[in-house]
């Protein structure tokens, strides 16, 4: 160090790394909460990070696209992944499923990601795509299907980005999910969102881009609704 800072290290800085491991950032009102994700999430570099909930248990997971080959020619490149999928648990734990179980299993340079309902299932399915190699696309099979839920927003902004959307199972709520115009490394997962339902909705309460905020009554066995401004429920586009 003196030999690169000559007569600057007198008044340099020092600072000190903590860790380098990757986490997630828990929002307990007035603080962060830092969990460092488990071993598997930290054996290799990821890029898309997916947030859904994949078995459809009511409790949001994570997805993770890894690797990363083009180090220099003496570093030997990052490999360790195979495409992740974490299981939350509803607390901020995640569980990591190995791909015999998840049955995601890529083994190339993955890069973006994005989540969609493609088959009209009511299931959240998966699309990888990989740098030099073929995208991917894997279907959701056993997971409990769920609501989807279409937002017609305002003019200036009919996808209505920005909106806050959960459920309500009576007095029970589920999780929020917030509608991103961009929801990862080049990608964007659906804006038509498949929310669980572990049991049967009552109500979906809606925060809308400027405030407002909705809360509809939803029919028994409902399992796609598309929710106008004013919250009422309006026929499919």
């Amino acid at each position: 160090m003196a030999e690169v800072l000559g007569k600057h290290q007198a008044s340099a800085h020092a600072v000190q790394v903590n860790t380098l491991a990757s986490m997630v950032f828990l929002n307990r009102s007035n603080r962060f909460e830092a969990e460092p994700l488990p071993l598997e999430a930290q054996l290799s570099p990821a890029f898309s990070v997916n947030v859904a909930d994949f078995d459809g248990d009511g409790h949001e997971d994570v997805f993770l696209s890894q690797n990363f080959f083009a180090n220099q020619p003496e570093i030997p490149r990052y490999d360790a992944g195979r495409a992740l999928l974490l299981r939350g648990d509803g607390t901020g734990k995640l569980q990591p499923l190995p791909g015999q179980d998840s049955g995601l299993k890529v083994y190339g340079e993955q890069r973006g990601a994005a989540v969609a309902d493609f088959d009209k299932d009511g299931r959240v399915d998966l699309v990888v795509s990989q740098n030099g190699a073929a995208t991917k696309l894997f279907r959701n099979v056993l997971g409990k299907p769920g609501l989807r839920v279409r937002l017609q927003g305002p003019p200036g902004n009919p996808d209505a980005i920005g909106a806050q959307i959960r459920l309500f199972f009576g007095k029970k709520a589920g999780p929020i999910r917030e509608l991103h115009a961009g929801s990862g490394y080049w990608s964007q997962d659906s804006l038509i969102q498949v929310l669980a339902t572990p049991e049967p909705p009552t109500e979906i309460w809606i925060r809308w881009p400027g405030g407002k905020i909705t809360t509809t009554a939803l029919p028994k066995g409902v399992r796609e609704v598309s929710v106008a401004p004013d919250g009422k429920l309006r026929p499919q586009p």
